[in-house]
């Protein structure tokens, strides 16, 4: 019953509602400029409109492999070593396209190479539809603690848990899917809920830092809360967890913090790329 991999981070309502919060914190031109891209996308993978194309990626990894790895960047929480959970940061080459990258990357390499497309007048505009919608997609993934830290376990899809949560059978699903669930199951309803609580200090504290520091801020909420746990099993050595009612509290007040920052990262990053006021 345990996944051998890592499965959609934050699930489809959590894609959407972090794309839900980006949208209101756009400056004018960012939305417009945003709006006339979205338009010229004749893509049918996902329904035309922003908060569809936020989950995007993930339905284009199923038939697009290479991609996989490009989701989450597993630092070990023992031995935290950036560099080699994103493969040295391997470089683009000369003339290559963020799109058609090497498959073994990662979230915070990816997020760099597609931010930098999106900025530039010189990207072809299929690209450029490509880079937007992986760029949305990534950022929201970065901030799901158990796609930035591993413990030998494939971001939590190896410790089961003693009883079923939702729809979770694992640790990394409970995170994906059931926490963002337990704020509600409308992702225009989560993103007023969350963004009525934001305040305008910590949206200016949270609109700064680099992909690197986003995954090294999510993996240190994974390795203090997320793997708090009575134990902690492993791929080699498989377990069950059983997570209090205190536990999932707590997970539910992480994720509405970590869904309120993604969405005003996306924000941040398209307002840069697409325009400012």
């Amino acid at each position: 019953m345990l996944a051998s991999a890592h499965v959609e981070a934050w699930g489809d309502l959590g894609h959407r509602v972090t794309a839900e919060i980006a949208y209101r914190h756009l400056t004018p031109k960012a939305r417009t400029a945003l709006d006339a891209l979205l338009r010229s996308d004749g893509d049918t993978l996902t329904p035309p409109d922003f908060a569809a194309r936020a989950t995007w990626a993930d339905k284009y990894r199923s038939a697009h492999r290479e991609t996989a790895a490009w989701h989450f960047v597993d630092i070990e929480i023992d031995h935290p070593d950036l560099a080699s959970a994103c493969f040295g940061f391997p470089p683009l080459g000369v003339a290559r396209l963020a799109s058609a990258g090497r498959a073994e990357d990662c979230v915070v390499n990816k997020i760099g190479e597609f931010t930098a497309e999106l900025r530039s007048a010189a990207t072809a505009p299929a690209e450029r539809l490509l880079a937007l919608k992986f760029l949305i997609h990534f950022i929201g993934d970065v901030h799901q603690p158990l796609h930035a830290a591993d413990h030998g376990d494939r971001g939590g899809n190896c410790i089961g848990l003693a009883w079923p949560h939702g729809q979770a059978v694992n640790l990394h699903g409970f995170w994906d899917v059931d926490v963002v669930e337990a704020l509600g199951h409308s992702p225009e309803q989560i993103a007023d809920t969350l963004d009525a609580r934001l305040a305008g200090a910590d949206k200016a504290i949270w609109a700064r830092g680099t992909a690197m520091s986003w995954a090294m801020e999510s993996f240190e909420v994974a390795r203090r809360d997320v793997y708090a746990l009575p134990s902690l099993p492993t791929c080699l050595h498989r377990g069950f967890v059983a997570l209090s009612p205190e536990y999932e509290a707590h997970a539910q007040r992480i994720a509405a913090t970590q869904l309120l920052k993604a969405g005003v990262r996306i924000a941040t990053v398209l307002n840069e790329a697409l325009g400012p006021s």
